[in-house]
């Protein structure tokens, strides 16, 4: 019994595992306080402006990626393999990468202005710009794995954001925010935390072509792939504005946001520890194909898990954000695997994030973008939000199909494919069982519900977790007999 609390208690103090309980910390209280943002919003903003926020807001950290084409992707990459300090690192590209992003953002602001008439691009252009310094120096602190100062960062944008938003609700009275002044109070935020965060960072600024080529030559397939998804998330908004109104988006983004609680909590910080854990895998005797596999696997459990609890809570969770508004099952339910999509999507790709290979992941991306917008072409004319929402998912099929495929013509792993998708398909059974027996109970019924998938979903993790031991123990080599 000791000898078994002492190899939990030496686990525990696993620097990586605590990074990663770090980092899921950090961004669920991050995503915690993004629904109370929502929430302030939609009572904040007219219904209108509402969609119009929900239709703009998402975009901005794809947008900030693009004005500094792809540089933030390379920060792991010449931390890891060029062996370059953090400090020159993060100076170099910062500095040298500013000609071209300044020519984007002025770019962005005269798009807007001169083709969309916004009348707050100023504000719009500040946000990109807070958005794109905030992101290399929070990329840059994960890279080194100083996690802490990544949760500040993260958590202080999203702090002050939400203070100032109370307090211009406070101070409109009975008026409605002007949506102007929600995306400038977005951009000062983020700009303050990025410059504090380059404070603490102490980079040493220098002008070096040669290094910021390599990021770009690295980083920009891997931006077409973010920005390419970006648009993949928005197809079924942009449909559902054309056919149904700004008003139907506000509604369908709220379901968004509900799902966007498993992308926060699971999603964001798997993300975040699986890209470097990944190259340090790639050197095991076994180049990392039972770690990718173990991995693989305990993600489809747990997001399996905490897409059922958020969907059997819906009646519960999405008054609490937006009062007044009746949960649809389908809709949250395409959302939520949609998002599960994305998630495993990351886990299964190994060898399509091998230098050299890195441009595959945006023709992947795009063929999710063909099967959404074809989807969605189709089925939101006809079923409004509802067809939205199976688009969505469909596009998410279709992205973790064919990176699964593509990735592992690079580089196989054996992953348990089948067993996965029958362990998705039962339990998405079992939590319509549960749903229809618990229905109408209120929130006794939420809780009783919960109890039993909880349960279920315990058996599934034993009955993988055995599987998956005697795998490893089948692989390893045998001792010779003299």
């Amino acid at each position: 019994m000791s000898n078994r609390v002492s190899v939990l208690l030496g686990r525990l103090r696993n620097p990586d595992l605590r990074n990663v309980a770090v980092y899921c910390m950090a961004t669920g209280l991050a995503a915690i306080l993004t629904l109370v943002q929502t929430r302030v919003l939609w009572r904040a903003l007219t219904p209108d402006d509402f969609g119009v926020w929900a239709l703009i807001d998402p975009m901005l950290m794809s947008a900030a990626s693009l004005v500094l084409f792809g540089i933030d992707h390379s920060v792991a990459r010449q931390l890891s393999m060029d062996r370059l300090p953090l400090r020159v690192v993060a100076g170099t590209l910062l500095l040298t990468t500013l000609p071209g992003t300044a020519l984007c953002l002025l770019a962005i602001g005269l798009v807007s202005r001169m083709a969309f008439h916004l009348a707050w691009t100023d504000a719009l252009v500040l946000a990109v710009a807070g958005e794109a310094l905030i992101l290399v120096t929070q990329t840059a602190f994960r890279a080194t794995g100083a996690v802490a100062l990544f949760a500040v960062a993260l958590l202080a944008r999203n702090v002050l954001y939400l203070g100032f938003l109370l307090l211009v609700r406070a101070a409109s009275a009975t008026a409605p925010v002007s949506i102007g002044l929600v995306f400038l109070t977005r951009g000062l935020c983020v700009m303050l935390v990025g410059v504090a965060s380059l404070m603490v960072m102490r980079p040493c600024f220098r002008f070096d072509w040669a290094s910021y080529r390599g990021a770009v030559h690295y980083g920009f397939p891997l931006l077409l792939t973010v920005f390419l998804y970006t648009l993949t998330d928005m197809t079924d908004r942009w449909f559902l504005a054309e056919f149904t109104g700004v008003l139907a988006v506000g509604v369908y983004a709220l379901h968004l946001k509900i799902a966007a609680i498993l992308s926060q909590a699971i999603v964001v910080p798997f993300g975040l520890w699986f890209a470097p854990e990944r190259f340090k895998r790639l050197n095991d005797p076994d180049e990392g194909r039972f770690f990718f596999i173990g991995t693989a696997v305990a993600l489809a459990l747990i997001c399996g898990y905490l897409s059922g609890a958020v969907w059997l809570a819906r009646d519960v969770v999405l008054p609490l954000l937006a009062p007044g508004v009746v949960a649809s099952p389908l809709i949250l339910a395409c959302c939520l695997g949609a998002v599960t999509c994305l998630a495993l999507s990351q886990a299964l790709n190994v060898g399509l994030l091998l230098p050299g290979h890195t441009g595959k992941n945006a023709i992947c991306t795009a063929g999710a973008i063909a099967a959404t917008v074809l989807a969605a072409g189709i089925l939101v004319p006809l079923f409004g939000m509802n067809g939205a929402a199976t688009s969505r998912l469909l596009g998410g099929l279709v992205l973790v199909g064919v990176t699964a495929a593509w990735s592992h013509r690079v580089l196989p792993v054996a992953f348990p494919f089948a067993a996965m998708v029958l362990y998705f398909v039962a339990s998405a059974a079992a939590a319509v069982g549960i749903d229809h027996a618990t229905a109408g109970h209120g929130l006794s019924g939420v809780v009783r519900a919960l109890a039993a998938w909880t349960c279920l979903t315990s058996l599934f993790v034993a009955l993988s977790w055995s599987k998956l031991r005697a795998a490893e123990r089948g692989a390893r080599p045998q001792p010779s007999v003299p």
